[in-house]
């Protein structure tokens, strides 16, 4: 009898072993699945920006290659949009809000165009010398400015936001065409970017765009939500992008 209970035991133990290590290989499975579903989203990805890279070369043909499109810089795809608007649109005056690879996309798509102008604003002084840098490396120092504007506190929004008194002499109201808003850092103040449409929105012209990067944040996707509350004369437009983009246009008048 014993001996028979002995066997039944084993025999329970060995199908619990057994499922346990079916278990365990199924898991494995499910787990190298999800991993590969990953690594194909990421190449997907990847691919998406190295085309949008090779398009955007295509276009605007630059003398000497982009900075770099990584990391902090405006991804491939978002510049894209940018130039394509730039080269069909043929703007008069662009305005930045943070310097850098689109600054000198855009200087190059006004070089194209034969006019327009970029003005960008930059809070950070050593960041500003480096895009003017990059611009003279393009030969393009002729079709952007790039202002050292500090962050100050903003009366509109009560947080730091850049100083406009060097835009207010350098350009006019109701002249600009375009609106790049791609700073301050996140890590300058909640919402950071918040201040860029009631500070830049009276220089802008009916039917005037503003590109807004990084729109899938928290912090962006509720900008957006509180500039549409504020400003309704402005309609939405969601773009492909790899870090969310979002286009504003101010209407024309009725």
């Amino acid at each position: 009898m014993a001996l028979i209970l002995l066997i039944m035991l084993a025999l329970v133990l060995g199908i619990a072993v057994g499922q346990v290590l079916l278990l365990h290989k199924v898991t494995r499975i499910h787990l190298a699945t999800f991993q590969l579903m990953s690594a194909g989203h990421e190449v997907k990805g990847l691919f998406h920006q190295l085309q949008a890279y090779n398009d955007l070369n295509s276009l605007i043909r630059p003398q000497s290659p982009l900075p770099l499109l990584r990391g902090w810089a405006s991804s491939p795809d978002f510049l894209l949009h940018l130039t394509q608007d730039a080269l069909r649109s043929k703007p008069s005056i662009i305005l930045e809000c943070s310097s850098g690879a689109s600054t000198t996309v855009l200087a190059r798509c006004c070089q194209l165009n034969g006019a327009g102008h970029v003005f960008s604003l930059e809070h950070d002084a050593r960041y500003a010398e480096e895009t003017r840098e990059q611009l003279e490396d393009q030969g393009l120092e002729s079709w952007a400015t790039v202002i050292h504007s500090p962050l100050v506190e903003n009366v509109v929004a009560g947080q730091p936001w850049y100083d406009l008194s060097d835009l207010a002499t350098s350009v006019e109201l109701s002249s600009a065409d375009m609106l790049v808003v791609d700073g301050p850092p996140a890590t300058t103040a909640q919402e950071a970017r918040y201040p860029a449409l009631p500070e830049l929105d009276k220089y802008l012209k009916q039917g005037g765009r503003v590109y807004l990067d990084d729109a899938s944040r928290k912090d962006e996707l509720r900008i957006i939500e509180r500039w549409l509350e504020e400003y309704p004369g402005y309609t939405k437009n969601v773009l492909r992008a790899e870090k969310g983009a979002v286009k504003l246009v101010k209407q024309l008048d009725p």
